[in-house]
């Protein structure tokens, strides 16, 4: 369920058709050792070593949502213990190769390698502990592990609570000595989306450009890659969170390049885009420069395509791609915080539920394909009403609800 307190805005949908874009590259350095942020609009934000932290700590949303941890799987390499926390003093690996290796999802930032297990044990287990909903919703950790972090030590790992805002947890060398706690509070950093520290000296890394002005990052990480047939080190695209991404197939580049309407539906998974735009063959990397992307920026404002070239391999780390602005939604702002607007379930299949309040009477809902082409117009009243979609595509749409010369707007997503 999304609520929106409203501004209110008028709402104009322009598209640049066969908008050919311009050509532009990246570079992570050689043998993939940096991560780049990227921004649509404005190119490269920042180039920084990927090289100096083990893990990653969410930093935004409450409880459950909130609660990621990631590994940096470019050099770091993290086992579940099949101990409780019981075990910290005792930590033993023996048995260690038989241990499960834990790597980030591949589908959204709000499950980290420490977040494996979300939901294993019930509803409130968070793979490293579990929420008490009747305590404050604090979640205590109930799981250690092991990890070898980027400078190749080995250490046990307690990630103990994340509570009132703050994550505590606490690392030692396999013997227990060097033991070392770390307190760090989330509002400290109110426009990262993650912040990392490193377990060789116990530095906390404010490493991320502000999360409002980049869209996409390149970064190594380790994935099964069919053939060789084993988990490598790669390099993939990630999306900024909350992101919404698809693809179209084309025939040959040049269809690519003009394409202005994906086949795939919208998500928000992090790596949608992720290795897919080159494959292996024949031990060589060879970019599938016939794929059109679409993603929409970090405010869904310009919905940009993308089409990569060419990939310089781990010499150089550049990756090169063309990339063209081919629609925008414009906004004509007027403040006015007496109107709401619910829209549920979002993303849908068949209906959507829209409770609004504070409009005039027959206010008229519009809504439009990412082209601007109007798919669906309906009066509604305030209140809760149902409305069918399961005659339009799958596909992200723009929907704008309007009495007299005021208009809300908002995505909708049909799966």
């Amino acid at each position: 369920m999304k609520k929106l307190i409203t501004s209110i805005f008028t709402v104009l949908i322009t598209v640049s058709i066969n908008a050919q874009g311009v050509n532009d590259s990246t570079s992570m350095g050689q043998f993939y050792t940096n991560q780049v942020f990227y921004s649509f609009a404005n190119g490269e934000v920042a180039n920084i070593p990927n090289n100096d932290w083990d893990i990653a700590f969410a930093l935004s949303g409450q409880g459950a949502a909130g609660s990621a941890i990631l590994l940096n799987e470019a050099y770091a390499t993290l086992w579940q213990a099949p101990v409780d926390t019981n075990a910290w003093s005792s930590f033993d690996t023996t048995g260690q190769l038989s241990w499960e290796q834990l790597l980030n999802s591949d589908t959204s930032w709000t499950n980290g390698a420490f977040n494996k297990y979300r939901g294993g044990a019930s509803f409130f287990d968070l793979g490293w502990g579990t929420l008490d909903p009747n305590n404050n919703y604090w979640t205590l950790g109930d799981s250690l592990y092991l990890i070898k972090t980027v400078n190749g030590d080995f250490k046990k790992l307690w990630i103990k609570s994340l509570k009132q805002g703050e994550w505590n947890f606490k690392y030692a060398d396999i013997n227990g000595a060097n033991e070392n706690s770390i307190t760090i509070t989330k509002t400290d950093y109110p426009s990262k989306n993650f912040i990392y520290v490193s377990l060789t000296n116990g530095n906390v890394i404010d490493r991320e450009p502000d999360n409002s002005i980049w869209d996409i990052m390149f970064s190594k990480h380790t994935d099964y890659v069919f053939p060789p047939g084993m988990y490598i080190g790669v390099t993939s695209l990630f999306n900024n969170v909350g992101l919404w991404t698809a693809r179209s197939d084309e025939a040959d580049f040049n269809a690519a390049i003009n394409a202005i309407t994906p086949q795939q539906a919208y998500n928000q998974n992090v790596i949608n885009i992720g290795r897919t735009w080159k494959r292996r063959v024949n031990g060589q990397w060879v970019v599938n420069d016939s794929i059109a992307y679409f993603a929409w920026n970090k405010d869904s404002t310009d919905l940009y395509r993308i089409v990569f070239t060419d990939f310089g391999g781990m010499t150089t780390g550049k990756s090169y791609f063309n990339i063209a602005k081919i629609a925008t939604v414009g906004f004509s702002e007027t403040i006015n915080t007496t109107k709401t607007i619910t829209v549920y379930p979002n993303p849908t299949t068949n209906y959507v539920n829209i409770n609004i309040t504070g409009f005039n009477t027959n206010s008229i809902l519009n809504i439009y394909n990412t082209s601007g082409q109007l798919m669906k117009t309906q009066t509604i009243i305030n209140g809760i009403q149902t409305i069918s979609v399961e005659d339009m595509p799958k596909g992200l749409y723009i929907y704008t609800i309007n009495d007299d010369t005021k208009t809300i707007n908002g995505k909708l997503v049909i799966e």
